[in-house]
Order: C-alpha cells, then structure tokens, then sequence
C-alpha cells in the first residue's frame, strides 16, 4: 500500500517537469524579443544604425532603466534610427516601442508604419508585421521629422520567432493546461486621433543648405504640346531630384474674382493634383513643396480687403490639407506703390493682409518666399511709385521680422538695376551681379533701407531657352554663381517641366556647383 501513494507523486512530478519544460521550450520560439540592446541600457548604440551621427544614448528623459534613444532631427534629416534581425518567412511578430516628442515614426521597411504627433510623455507606438513568403530579415526603423527637434525611445520590442523554430511540444491528453502564447501587445490602443499614415505629414522648416528653387507647372501636359518630349510629371518623379532640385513651387492655384481659391486638375486630363499621401511621399524623400501664388494670369483684386480676406479663408484649408511647407509670392498684376515708401497703398496693404493672414493659421515654421519682377524690387532705384519698387516695403517687413525665407527675384523678362538706377540686360553676368550686390548691401529709397542678405537671395533665372527672355548658358550661370563664392542660399528656375524637356541641363549645372 505505500507503493501506491510513491506512483502518484512521480507520475504528477514527471507531468509538471513535462509542461514546464514544454514552457521553457515554447517562449524563445514563439514570441522572444528579437531586438539587440532594445532599452539601451549598454550604454551605446551598437548594434543601431542612426543616419547622420544624430543618434545617442541619453540618460534623461527615459522611460525605464538608466538609458534611453535620442534622435536629434534637424531641418534638413529626420534622425532615422534602424536596426536588422533576423525573422522567419510567412510569420506574423509585433513591433513596440515607448516614444516622446513631436511626429515621431515607428515602422518596419517595406512592412507598416504608425507615429505620433506629439507625445509630451512616453507614449507606446505599436505596428503588427507579417514577413513575406521568403523572407528572412527585417529592418526596424524609428525617426522624427524635419525641423521637429529631438525626439526619444526606450523599451523597444519586436516579439515573435527567430530564425530557427523549436519543435512543437506534444499535447498531452491531460487536464494539465498547455503554456498560454505570450500575448502580442496589441490591446495597447495606437494613439488617436492620429491621421492615417502618409496622408498628413508635418511642415518642414526653411532648408539649411544650399536650394535650387524650381517652378512645377500644374496645368498643361503633353497632349497640349506643351515642354515636348517630357510634358507634365507627378510631383514624385524621382527625376526631379535626381536633377538637383530640392524646393518646389507649385503653380499656380486658380483664384476667382471673388478671391476663392481652387486647387485643381489641369487643362490636360492627365495633369492631376497631387494627393496629400503623395505630398508626403515627396517630402519624405527630400522636396520642400511651396504653393506659388500669382503667375502672369492668376492675379487677385488686391484694391479689396473683402477679396484678400476671402482668398486667405479658402486657400489656407487647401495648405492645410495638402502639406504644403510654406507660400510663394509671385503676383505679377495689380500691386503698386503710393510713390511713399513710408506709406502703403490699399494693394501693397492687402498683400500684407494676405500674408499675414495666411501665416496666422499655419505652423511658425511654415515657409515664405516672393518671386517679383525686376521692376518691382530693384526698379525702385530709378524712381518709386505704381510697379517701380511697389515690392519693397512688403519685401522689407518680411526680411526684417525673420519671417522670409528667402527672395526669388525674376532675373529675366525685363531689365536688371543696381542701386543707383543703373540698368543691364537680361541675361549678362554684370546685371547678375550688379542687382544681387546691391540687395546684400542695402537698396535705399527715400531715407528707408531695405536689405536683402546674400543668404537670403535665391535669383531666378529662365531653366532653358525659350523658358523666358535672358537665358543664361550654363557656363554664364556658373560664372555668375561663383562671382559670389557660395554665398548665395541657391538658385531659382522657371520650370522644372522646361528643364525636363530639353535634357536637365540647368538643374544638372547647378547641382554640381552647389557640390550636392
């Protein structure tokens, strides 16, 4: 009879040592952490990835532990931080991570991605991810946003199993409850109300090197006849960059008499809009995207503050709604001077009105740039009233209260002047330089200086022959860059869709002397 008692305990012992064991078994197939150095408590990055040198180890703020991620985004990177591991194809894992700052993005490359927009406290970010049929690494990736600051990291996961499955443990048929899968961490709810990913994106801030500014014409295509053999192209042409071009204007809006602004297919069926996602899309590669107001037809009846205050009502929804980074000032008609450049005139009051209005509404980094006519700016030195210098009080409000990124002036279809009424032709490296020197030094018109800093200058110039009167060749452009030994913030262009279709050859140009 004591035998009996003997058989039971073993027999009990042997199936709890069977399911722990089982236990044992199961967790580092099924769901371990497959992250090197997750928390940083190492005390370095390794093995993490950060672009730009702009990653570190901190020890505050964190979440847990000692040690957290910090990403230092800049104006011009986002601080992307990655790591690679090793994953099983076809198998489904969950990506974690605890951030906080501003637009943070957490993703796995070629999987899914989520962010927040202002997490103030460690707030966790969570993507589920399902490897493809032969896939056998993944690349997790985190980063801010252009001109956002530093954003941080702590206590990352990527739970599921690793590259070589431990066998299944036998299911015993007994009461004894097999081993609970460690749960994803997918209760935890993504923050809300954020945007669907790829449809809203951050304003970025003023670039901080060297830009070539170019026009994206959004209205005539190819079947129009228009910049044959190219035509229009989507704003995420990779081409675009690929030429040098890293700011974009696109043109132009339609504006009503009434002052209502559309945003709007072209004339051509094929020239459409750029969706917000695709905005995104060209951000995230490297564009900053300006909407271009004016153009030589798109005018607006600046004699009306009903009318200014009607454009900015319906226009800033439209910035809003397609990411755009900031406005472009190119209105050709209806601005002149009251001959007092100490005294607005009704139009030059309601461009403010406009500028201002607009600016309000949008982010603090959200950009501004003027593209005047010659006439409009450095005319004012033969005499100022109607167009002559009807620009510069405007010019100088912007230029001195920081806001203005840069000024675009047209060096082209019209004379160029210095700062004492001299003129030069279109197109001649003396009027280049002659009209950018008197702007850094300070263009005086009755007692008022205004001054435009060399890197604040961004001169336009026509892309390719027949783009505008005063085509420059490539070797009269590069003269007139080097004139300034790099001083200048970039070049402007009309058109990206002009350069396009005669062989890239101004973007080219300029790339190479801007050394990018």
């Amino acid at each position: 009879m004591r035998n009996r008692p003997s058989r039971l305990l073993m027999l009990a012992v042997s199936l709890l040592l069977a399911a722990v064991g089982a236990l044992i078994a199961q967790t580092p197939a099924n769901a371990a952490n497959l992250l090197v150095n997750p928390d940083f408590e190492t005390g370095t990055l390794s093995p993490w990835s950060c672009a730009g040198g702009l990653g570190s180890v901190v020890s505050s703020p964190v979440r847990s532990g000692t040690k957290a991620l910090a990403g230092a985004a800049s104006g011009s990177d986002t601080a992307q931080c990655s790591q690679s591991v090793t994953v099983r194809p076809s198998t489904a894992y969950t990506l974690t991570a605890w951030v906080r700052g501003s637009y943070v993005y957490l993703g796995v490359n070629g999987g899914g991605s989520t962010w927040t927009s202002s997490a103030t406290a460690y707030t966790q970010l969570t993507v589920p991810f399902t490897t493809a049929a032969n896939q056998t690494t993944a690349v997790i990736y985190l980063h801010g946003w252009y001109g956002q600051g530093t954003y941080y990291a702590d206590d990352m996961s990527f739970d599921g199993p690793g590259a070589t499955p431990s066998p299944s443990p036998t299911p015993t048929p007994t009461p004894t409850p097999t081993p609970t899968p460690t749960p994803t961490p997918t209760p935890t709810p993504t923050p809300t109300p954020t945007p669907t990913p790829g449809t809203t994106c951050p304003v970025k801030s003023r670039p901080t090197g060297k830009v070539l500014h170019g026009y994206w014409e959004n209205w005539d295509g190819a079947s129009n006849g228009v910049h044959p053999p190219l035509g229009w192209i989507p704003i995420t042409d990779s081409r675009i960059q690929a030429h040098g071009y890293n700011v974009i204007n696109a043109a132009f809006p339609v504006i009503r008499s009434d002052g209502t602004a559309l945003w709007e297919d072209g004339m051509d069926s094929t020239v459409k809009v750029a969706t917000p996602a695709e905005m995104c899309q060209a951000k995230a590669a490297g564009l900053t995207i300006l909407m271009s107001i004016g153009g030589a037809t798109a005018g607006i009846d600046l004699s009306s503050s009903t009318v200014a205050d009607r454009f900015v009502a319906t226009i800033v929804p439209i910035l809003k709604k397609y990411n755009f980074d900031g406005i472009d000032i190119d209105i050709e008609t209806g601005l002149s001077g009251s001959g007092n450049i100490n005294q607005l005139s009704a139009s030059q009051a309601n461009l403010i009105r406009i500028i201002d209005g607009v600016l309000a509404q949008m982010p603090a980094n959200f950009g501004l740039t003027m593209a005047p006519e010659t006439a409009y700016v450095t005319g004012g030195s033969v005499t100022y009233g109607s167009i002559w210098g009807a620009y510069l009080p405007i010019i100088k409000k912007y230029a001195d209260n920081g806001r203005l990124w840069w000024l675009n002036m047209q060096y082209y279809n019209g004379s160029m002047y210095g700062c004492s009424g001299d003129s030069y032709s279109a197109g001649t490296v003396q009027g280049f330089t002659a009209q950018t020197t008197c702007l850094d030094k300070g263009l005086v018109i009755q007692g008022t200086t205004i001054r435009v800093p060399y890197d604040k200058q961004v001169p336009g110039l026509p892309a390719q022959s027949g783009a505008g009167g005063g085509y420059m060749a490539p070797s009269l452009v590069s003269q007139s860059w080097n004139s300034f030994g790099g001083n200048l913030k970039g070049l402007m262009t009309w058109s990206i869709n002009w350069d396009g279709s005669k062989g890239w050859t101004f973007g080219d140009n300029v790339k190479g002397l801007q050394g990018r």
